[in-house]
């Protein structure tokens, strides 16, 4: 399949907390998609599933700063930026430590037809052993990547 190809097919999407409060917009694949679902502590206990986007193509698409509408959480290695919103507690994306030039972003706070489209993507699962990242990221060349072509790394190939 062409660049072109996969282009024809990239669409605006939008995700936000459950108040509405933390609001963004993204552009990825319109027909189907890779989520992952990460094992860590704190992705297990939040039942996370989110797919990961380039910076580049997220915005942030709200009245007040991201910093005063939210708190931030970081544990461990500080490495990952987890902000919650003030009101509803809801976190609709964050930076993750596998990947520090991307947004990682919760499936379930997507509004998939938003957009006008009538059906959200296909989205295929991938298991993430986040519980044993630095082994995980090892097999995974160091990063998890919208650009991952090791056999077994997520491949995103829509960008």
């Amino acid at each position: 399949m062409s660049h072109k190809e996969n282009h024809e097919k990239m669409e605006v999407f939008f995700a936000r907390c459950h108040c509405g409060r933390v609001q963004g917009r993204f552009i990825c694949n319109a027909t189907h998609l890779t989520a992952l679902v990460c094992n860590c502590s704190d992705c297990y206990m939040r039942k996370n599933v989110h797919i990961v986007v380039p910076i580049s193509a997220f915005q942030i698409s709200m009245e007040e700063s991201l910093e005063d509408a939210t708190i931030l959480y970081e544990w461990g290695t500080k490495a990952a930026a987890r902000r919650f919103c003030k009101v509803c507690g809801i976190m609709p994306w964050y930076k993750p430590r596998s990947n520090p030039d991307g947004v990682a972003i919760t499936i379930y706070c997507v509004d998939w037809t938003k957009n006008g489209t009538s059906q959200p993507p296909k989205i295929d699962v991938m298991n993430f052993d986040g519980a044993n990242w630095e082994q995980s990221m090892e097999k995974h060349d160091g990063k998890i990547s919208a650009m991952s072509t090791k056999k077994g790394a997520v491949k995103f190939d829509w960008w």
